[in-house]
């Protein structure tokens, strides 16, 4: 399928319980569109690609049945807002400021989501201090609309 990116985590978890899909292809598939579209985006303030590349090889052999069984959100891409506390993972606000804080807590919201194992592949980009209802700022540029790039 070439369009895998696409495929909605249902369809992805369903595809994974039959074998049909890997969560390896998967991110794979992230993976590649990521790296064709970001460069006129500007999306990604940070991949994890190797650490993802590795969770989709765990993901995998627990669909195998090898480990613990697959948890709700097992082998989902996933890219966390770059202004959400992720322990050990950058998070600047957007701002110069803090272009190199490293987080030393994880947020609620993003600790539920990967205990319940998805894969956090990529952080995106926030405007700064989260206080415009799009992405511009002097730390990560313009963030583009991938539907109209102007």
């Amino acid at each position: 399928m070439a369009n895998l990116h696409y495929l909605s985590a249902v369809e992805a978890i369903r595809r994974f319980r039959t074998r049909d899909l890997s969560p390896v292809e998967l991110i794979e598939a992230v993976i590649a569109r990521a790296e064709a579209v970001e460069p006129r985006i500007n999306a990604f303030a940070d991949r994890y690609f190797d650490e993802a590349l590795q969770a989709a090889r765990e993901a995998e052999a627990r669909y195998a049945g090898r480990g613990p069984r697959p948890r709700p959100l097992e082998g989902i891409p996933i890219a966390i807002k770059e202004e959400t506390p992720v322990q050990g993972q950058r998070t600047t606000q957007g701002s110069l400021i803090f272009k190199d804080w490293v987080e030393t807590h994880t947020a609620a919201v993003a600790e539920r989501i990967i205990r319940a194992g998805a894969i956090i592949h990529a952080r995106s980009t926030a405007p700064e201090f989260s206080c415009a209802a799009f992405t511009h700022s002097r730390l990560w540029g313009i963030t583009r609309n991938p539907w109209n790039l102007a």
